[in-house]
């Protein structure tokens, strides 16, 4: 099995099913186990209520379809608290809640999934994760 966290910019693209989540899916392997902190799905609820309410990008049936696919995504899932002295150290470069993915994904030494370009070119972003993103 292969530990892959992943953060809530992949997560929201592959329960809405976007041509980008697809294409995220496909760069998991075949034994690839997700793995997400707590607020994984409060992030993801965030980004889907944006789209339907702010941005209106997503229709109403669009979203509660992604909300069910979030609630049933088999993702293992582990407590901030013992993640956040080591999610301290990347508070010049990243916000609180990204380097709590970058210390999970440390802590497993496991390849790390986003959709977040900025957050994954970080000058902090440790080298020895694997990041698995699309192109821009």
């Amino acid at each position: 099995m292969t530990p892959v966290v992943i953060d809530a910019s992949a997560g929201a693209e592959m329960v809405g099913r976007t041509r980008r989540g697809r294409g995220l899916g496909r760069l998991l392997s075949p034994d690839a186990v997700g793995w997400v902190p707590e607020h994984f799905y409060a992030e993801v609820l965030a980004v889907l209520r944006r789209r339907l309410v702010i941005e209106r990008k997503i229709t109403e049936a669009q979203a509660s379809t992604a909300v069910g696919q979030l609630r049933g995504w088999r993702l293992r899932k582990a407590a901030v608290s013992p993640l956040l002295d080591d999610a301290w150290r990347y508070r010049h470069n990243m916000t609180a809640a990204d380097a709590i993915y970058v210390a999970l994904a440390e802590h497993l030494g496991a390849d790390f999934l986003t959709d977040d370009h900025n957050l994954a070119d970080a000058p902090t972003f440790p080298s020895q994760i694997r990041v698995l993103r699309l192109p821009h």
